[in-house]
């Protein structure tokens, strides 16, 4: 009993600094963004931090990398071939492979080798790798190290992210734990955790529409924010609609342009000079333009939502891509935003709201009312505790 207080003691006071690995895919930024954030909150925190490509620095399969970040840019072009291609391949079969080759491959001596370099106390995956590739190599070593995993799609964990062996799930809504219990992975495994905001969002100065749009030289008029996402990726069909109305509204296009969606807003720029359109590409205070506008659209994924939500503007989720189904559920639990894919019922949307004060003060009012926590760093100390009790309780077995 002496000897399991000891051990108990030793992991709550000598680990009260602890190194942390945030390892992320390249599909998008989906998966860096969250890892960077939770990366900055550690440091914060007073813990240290790696963060790494789980294919390319970790398990030291570049090609496999590359299929995976080209792949998804792909289907970002294409949502239908998204829609067709993930569901089929998102199943348990798929799980076991990825399993399978987790065990029977280079991956667990390059995996040693980081292990070995970095020596980290604790594993977060911001992927769905996490639980059928990260969580058996570790188990294969023999290491005894946790591995949580962090479902970046808030509303939604993939089938090959379900692992009854995953040390912790970690989800920001109670509609995605719902989910992902009836999808088989062990209650006692997941808890809901705050949404890791990036450090630019932490401590932001709070300003109304007027004062945004003052200070990003916009007008003051009605404002759509349509988000891009990292890749860029759209046409200027949405643009159409608007103009073909004959709509006086303003459009801030955020995000690096495509090469393809670029030569369409300069097509359409050069047909309709007057339209209000603003394209500032990639910017570091998103936080400002949501603040100037009335809306938010986009196909760009959790972050961009959760962002507009954190700041109380309605997110329109274009072209939903099979991750983002369950956000339906949710814009229809909570009403703080909607989904669509065509785009006339989109600016139907957004024309009734513009002119609906009511429905715009009760959406403000429900923004008050949502289930969600916003809080990076409160996300990291939830980390560490789980962290210092897995190890209390593997010192507990031992004894």
């Amino acid at each position: 009993m002496v000897g399991v207080l000891v051990v108990a003691l030793y992991f709550a006071y000598s680990k009260l600094i602890m190194k942390i690995a945030l390892l992320y895919v390249d599909a998008g930024k989906g998966h860096i963004t969250p890892a960077k954030a939770l990366s900055d909150a550690f440091k914060d925190l007073g813990h240290d931090t790696v963060v790494d490509n789980l294919l390319l620095q970790v398990c030291k399969a570049p090609v496999v990398n590359w299929i995976s970040k080209h792949n998804w840019r792909m289907q970002l072009h294409f949502p239908r071939l998204e829609k067709f291609v993930n569901p089929k391949s998102d199943s348990f079969a798929n799980a076991r492979r990825i399993r399978f080759l987790a065990t029977h491959s280079h991956a667990p001596k390059d995996f040693k080798r980081w292990y070995d370099k970095d020596k980290p106390d604790c594993i977060v995956v911001a992927h769905f790798l996490g639980a059928n590739l990260i969580k058996p190599i570790v188990d294969h070593l023999g290491l005894n190290i946790p591995v949580f995993e962090y479902s970046t799609d808030v509303f939604f964990t993939p089938n090959v992210a379900i692992s009854k062996d995953l040390d912790k799930l970690y989800i920001c809504t109670q509609l995605g734990k719902e989910l992902t219990i009836k999808q088989g992975q062990p209650e006692e495994t997941i808890s809901i955790c705050p949404f890791p905001l990036k450090k630019t969002m932490r401590d932001i100065k709070y300003l109304s529409k007027r004062e945004a749009r003052g200070k990003l030289g916009l007008e003051d008029k009605f404002t759509i924010l349509l988000n891009l996402g990292g890749e860029g990726i759209g046409t200027a069909d949405f643009l159409k609609e608007i103009q073909d109305r004959g709509l006086d509204w303003q459009v801030i296009a955020v995000g690096t342009l495509s090469k393809s969606t670029a030569l369409h807003y300069n097509n359409f720029r050069e047909k309709h000079p007057d339209f209000s359109l603003h394209t500032p590409g990639f910017v570091d205070n998103i936080h400002d333009y949501i603040f100037a506008s009335d809306v938010q659209t986009g196909k760009a994924g959790a972050n961009a939502l959760m962002e507009s939500l954190y700041l109380k503007r309605p997110f329109l989720v274009s072209n939903l891509l099979y991750a983002a189904l369950p956000t339906r559920e949710f814009m229809q639990r909570h009403k703080v935003g909607w989904t669509e894919d065509s785009v006339k019922e989109q600016v139907s949307i957004f024309q009734a709201y513009d002119q609906d004060k009511e429905e715009q003060e009760a959406m403000q009012q429900r923004f008050d009312k949502l289930p969600l926590s916003f809080d990076t760093l409160a996300f990291a100390a939830m980390i560490i505790e789980d962290a210092k009790t897995f190890y209390t309780e593997k010192a507990k077995k031992k004894a």
